[in-house]
């Protein structure tokens, strides 16, 4: 934990210590222009609630939010253990802007997702007419419009991957940044725009996977059934209620009478009538 010393009493052998200043003198500050989605940034823990922990980036002093799940599972331990271990103060670093929240002043963060040992495939050695559905290939994140990320496979070959398709649990779900290097499963080829829809949900990439889906893939709008509880991501908000995303081409509209929880720009749990 960092603090800052502000008196010493040798006499009585007393220090007097810090955590709110070593965390600068500056307050939080309301403007997140000053970073972009996908900056890699640091600060330091100001709060710590139950699901998320409150950050301090420095130096801007934009306030962040990271979500404690998401550090456990970064540091590979329990979220019991973690909060045990997390303190006020604790610097983080190497945390990847995935939202920004300009209305409330605030920004998501998350942790950089450990880089992979993947080769960019070569644009002389893969041709598109030889991709197909279900085949591995290795990319580049060039920018991210919206949720999404769009990536460079080859030179003359892009494709695009979709909030809904990065994890098959939305809450370990993060958009890669800018210029990470992945691996990803096609599942849609266009040939038309030469352009590949990709996923890096687990389920695709190892078919033979065990592990529980939590968010359940939804293509059609016959997937899901009055009663059932999916989740999205906030797509827009208007006066009558939400947009959500649940699907690559699927939204949904939550009205306002509907809405129980607090409005952010994180996985929404809501119910289809």
């Amino acid at each position: 934990m960092r603090t800052r010393i502000i008196s010493v009493d040798s006499e009585q052998g007393r220090i007097v210590a810090s955590i709110r200043q070593a965390l600068g003198n500056k307050g939080p500050a309301s403007d997140t222009n000053a970073v972009e989605i996908g900056n890699i940034v640091k600060g330091f823990i100001s709060e710590i609630h139950k699901d998320n922990a409150l950050i301090i980036l420095q130096p801007t002093h934009i306030r962040a939010l990271l979500s404690l799940k998401n550090l456990a599972n970064f540091r590979q331990i329990s979220l019991s253990e973690l909060l045990v271990k997390l303190k006020v103060g604790d610097e983080l670093d190497e945390l990847v802007v995935v939202t920004r929240n300009p209305d409330k002043g605030v920004v998501i963060v998350a942790n950089t997702p450990k880089p992979k040992k993947v080769l960019l495939l070569k644009g002389s050695s893969m041709s598109f007419d030889s991709l197909k559905v279900g085949q591995i290939v290795g990319g580049r994140v060039t920018r991210h419009i919206g949720h999404s990320a769009l990536i460079k496979v080859t030179p003359h070959i892009g494709g695009t991957l979709h909030p809904t398709d990065i994890s098959d649990d939305y809450d370990t779900g993060l958009v890669p940044p800018v210029d990470s290097i992945l691996k990803a499963a096609i599942i849609e080829v266009d040939r038309t725009k030469n352009q590949l829809r990709l996923s890096t949900r687990h389920s695709k990439m190892c078919l033979e996977a065990t592990k529980k889906i939590v968010d359940q893939e939804i293509i059609h709008i016959s997937d899901i059934h009055v009663g059932d509880t999916v989740r999205g991501f906030i797509k827009s908000v208007a006066d009558h209620g939400l947009f959500v995303t649940i699907g690559r081409d699927i939204d949904a509209r939550v009205q306002i009478r509907e809405l129980f929880d607090d409005v952010r720009d994180v996985p929404l749990s809501i119910v289809l009538f």
